[in-house]
């Protein structure tokens, strides 16, 4: 959300931005942080360069599991899930926060334009004033017509700085890589759009993005990307007829997750205010059917909401958990090191809840919204749109860590998988009976990967995680 930082900064603020397949994963060995080597125009698919590892589940124990019986699902008994909290952070790709993680598809060898190869470098716990481009114009040079080396391009989003190139380390990020070791990390999970905040945020939310692929223009006074804009307000969006650009006000008549989970299925969106704002920043915003139901919209709370409807047992069964200030980890306004405190503190407040055994029941779904400018070197298996050449999506590929008693164990998910997925797996769990895609054929949660290769709900269920938040540099 960067506009509406810089608006903001301006008052004094400063704030954030911007079908299930064979199980093929692998177990990383050891602890060295050495990394695969996968070619810069390296299709994506499942099975790509990296340590072959296991093919099975890992650490799996059978009929010590999961029992499917009524009483252990939250409404069909399928699942023993009953709680799914999507936690989204702002900005980096995969290979920027796990280009050296074991057993991954990373490289820690960065590609420009004209074939020169060069170390990817280290990157600063925080940007400075250096945001790297995240346009969709710039993600389409980094693209490159799938040649994935654009980056140093003009327009692409290391043209004036080698920043984009730049990699954080297990010492960097340590506790976001013990989760990574400890649960599974998915290393073929890709952003639905080539482009910025604005629709990485609503794709969570919807499986689509209404073919935005921009940030609505913003000021001020209305500081909120959505339906609460100043009627002025445009966002560009693709026309699927015409294949040109058309603006539009950002006030979406799309169908969302709450649309199709069953009537006992709860949910929240638990977000951030910009310190002093009286509206919660969600993209719920940008959602007629949301934002102009004062029933529906009743369900957009402060962050600060989560830790207590965990203590008092209130908690939704489905959550977003949506950081904005200074702990979104987006370049140029907070550290990623603040951040990754922000989010442990979250999750040890799952974790560590006794009263009413929240972690037993309970799967975490940690990704971005977008790429945020940074390299990734493996090409989206996927494009989709109006024009091949120049495609709406798919993006270049995310951080994904499953947080569960029934993640497979240290072990890398490497199935095709996208922002869609995550709709996809709520509506899965909890007996959704249609996808987003059949009551919008926008939508990409109907052809998504469900995610569920990432558990195992026989293995005997693992023990919590409890971390320690860091002090900061």
């Amino acid at each position: 959300m960067r506009k509406v930082a810089l608006v903001l900064a301006s008052v004094g603020l400063a704030v954030a931005c911007g079908s299930s397949g064979s199980d093929n994963g692998t177990t990383p060995s050891g602890d060295d942080g050495g990394a695969s080597s996968g070619s810069a125009g390296s299709s994506g698919s499942s099975g790509s360069s990296g340590s072959s590892g296991s093919s099975g589940s890992s650490g799996s124990s059978g009929s010590s599991g999961f029992d499917a019986s009524p009483s252990d699902g939250a409404t069909t008994g399928a699942y023993p899930i009953e709680h799914v909290i999507v936690i989204v952070k702002e900005n980096h790709t995969f290979d920027n926060y796990f280009g050296t993680f074991p057993g991954a598809e990373g490289t820690t060898t960065c590609t420009k334009h004209d074939g020169t190869t060069m170390p990817c470098g280290h990157a600063p716990d925080k940007t400075g004033s250096t945001d790297p481009c995240h346009a969709h114009s710039c993600a389409v040079t980094d693209y490159n017509a799938g040649a994935m080396n654009g980056w140093d391009l003009a327009g692409g989003s290391a043209e004036k700085s080698d920043l984009p190139y730049g990699q954080y380390l297990e010492a960097d990020i340590p506790n976001y890589w013990s989760y990574a070791r400890k649960f599974t990390l998915g290393d073929h999970f890709f952003a639905n759009v080539l482009g910025p905040s604005f629709p990485g945020h609503l794709v969570v939310l919807a499986g689509q993005s209404g073919w935005t692929y921009g940030n609505p223009n913003t000021d001020v006074t209305h500081p909120y990307w959505g339906c609460d804009q100043a009627a002025s307000t445009r966002v560009p969006v693709q026309n699927q007829t015409t294949c040109k650009e058309d603006s539009v006000f950002p006030c979406f008549k799309i169908p969302t997750v709450p649309d199709i989970l069953p009537a006992t299925v709860s949910w929240k969106f638990y977000g951030t205010n910009f310190y002093v704002l009286p509206e919660i920043w969600s993209m719920f915003n940008a959602v007629d059917g949301i934002r102009n139901d004062p029933n529906k919209w009743s369900h957009i709370v402060k962050a600060d909401e989560f830790d207590t409807d965990v203590d008092n047992g209130t908690l939704p069964n489905v959550v977003w958990l949506v950081d904005q200030d200074f702990a979104d980890e987006h370049p140029t306004i907070g550290g990623v090191c603040q951040g990754e405190n922000w989010t442990v503190q979250k999750i040890n407040k799952i974790m560590q809840d006794t009263k009413h055994d929240y972690w037993k029941k309970t799967a975490i779904l940690f990704t971005m919204d977008d790429f945020g400018g940074w390299y990734d070197h493996v090409k989206p298996p996927r494009q989709y749109g109006c024009d091949a050449q120049n495609p709406y999506g798919l993006g270049f590929r995310l951080p994904l860590i499953v947080i569960s008693p029934y993640a497979k164990p240290a072990y890398v998910f490497k199935d095709v998988s996208e922002q869609a997925s995550i709709p996809k797996f709520i509506g899965k769990v909890f007996g959704a009976t249609k996808t987003l895609s059949d009551l919008d054929p926008a939508a990409q949660d109907g052809q998504a990967n469900d995610l569920m290769g990432a558990f195992d709900f026989k293995q005997l269920p693992l023990p919590p995680l409890v971390l320690q938040q860091r002090n900061c540099p």
